[in-house]
């Protein structure tokens, strides 16, 4: 008797384990399909979440990612900085009206070291950088001296790069570099700016008057094709000619990729492109308020090969599929003016998580914040 009690466990036992072995590998095709799925879709954008309103935002200008997908604000109008969890869950706030260590005077822009988690402010009113634990407590400040070519005047924006730290001096129309200390290492005026070698003209942006999508996902798949349509008529790349030396007039926003350095000029209402030596190479986009024309540009990011623009002027999000770093490719708007959900009312600056998976809009006249999932961007 006892042999066919160990057969009937045997087979048992191989019955069970081809049940695991069954479900293993359909969730090993299911986890392909998945990333097949998200590796095709077309780029779009999908909102998710609406931060602001039972907080009394007023004036939002910025926000920034920080561990965990965490997102500080910047709440200009209150002299305030509030920080939340992706879900919108309210974590901490710190900062009132004033000039002294830990107080703002129209604050403007956020920025997370991802090295040492320290949270920069630009306390532009104040005309210094302000640095803070993710908890709040002061750091240390840096930009105000006696110097006047090594003074901030109403800067808009901090960011990190090739070990240093990057500031736009928007009151003086040049960009502050610094050190990782916050000491002052450069200044980039008009006067260092030269035509480098490799520079090749921008290669303009759509302005047929395409048609421009919402905020929705579902509308991604219907601009990809227009957009594609464009890239291959007027985003075509233009001829390379000389270069002569850029002039700036407001830079506000700076973004960065491996080789390139992207500012954002308000009054120019183009995006600039320099090379790491600070070479101008050329502009994308073009002055104008149709189709994927920049009026008025503010918050600028670059992330895994595409540059997503606060088009401010206009209250919409456009976004520029760069190849080689400025050839533009595709173009795609999202948004429209307005109040509604899927509105902008001038947006100040925008966000990118380290991942690459969500972006933060700072839809500043509506005093929000907006976090978009981003489909479609590998």
């Amino acid at each position: 008797m006892a042999l066919p009690i160990k057969k009937e466990k045997l087979n048992r036992a191989f019955f069970l384990l081809s049940i695991i072995i069954i479900i293993i590998l359909a969730v090993l095709l299911f986890q392909k399909k998945f990333r097949l799925y998200f590796k095709n879709t077309p780029f779009s954008l999908k909102l998710i979440r609406v931060i602001g309103s039972t907080d009394n935002l007023k004036g939002p200008a910025g926000a920034a990612f920080g561990k965990r997908n965490n997102v500080y604000i910047v709440d200009s109008g209150n002299s305030r900085i509030l920080k939340f969890n992706i879900k919108g869950g309210y974590i901490r706030q710190w900062g009132i009206e004033g000039k002294a260590t830990g107080e703002f005077l129209a604050p403007l822009f956020a920025a997370v070291n991802q090295k040492s988690r320290e949270i920069y402010i630009v306390d532009s009113g104040n005309s210094r950088i302000q640095v803070f634990k993710p908890d709040g407590n002061f750091v240390s400040e840096f930009g105000i001296s006696k110097n006047s070519k090594r003074m901030l005047v109403q800067p808009t924006f901090v960011g990190f790069a090739h070990d240093k730290i990057y500031v736009a001096n928007s009151g003086s129309a040049n960009v502050m570099i610094y050190l990782k200390n916050g000491q002052f290492y450069e200044r980039k005026g008009n006067s260092s700016i030269q035509g480098g070698a490799e520079a090749v003209n921008a290669v303009p942006d759509s302005s047929n008057g395409g048609s421009s999508q919402n905020s929705s996902g579902n509308a991604g798949k219907k601009n990809a094709n227009n957009a594609g349509a464009n890239s291959a008529g007027n985003n075509a790349p233009a001829p390379a000619q000389a270069v002569s030396p850029v002039i700036l007039k407001k830079p506000v926003s700076i973004a960065f990729s491996k080789k390139y350095i992207y500012i954002s000029d308000y009054k120019l209402s183009k995006i600039l492109v320099f090379n790491r030596q600070f070479d101008y190479i050329g502009s994308i986009g073009t002055p104008g308020e149709t189709g994927y024309q920049l009026y008025h540009p503010v918050g600028i990011v670059y992330k895994n090969g595409y540059l997503y623009v606060a088009n401010y002027g206009r209250s919409i999000l456009t976004v520029f599929k760069l190849d080689n770093g400025y050839n533009v490719i595709k173009t795609y708007n999202f948004g429209t003016p307005g109040i509604g959900r899927d509105n902008f009312n001038h947006e100040s600056n925008i966000a990118v998580s380290l991942n690459g998976k969500y972006l933060a809009v700072a839809d500043t006249n509506n005093n929000r914040i907006l976090i978009y999932r981003i489909f479609g961007a590998k």
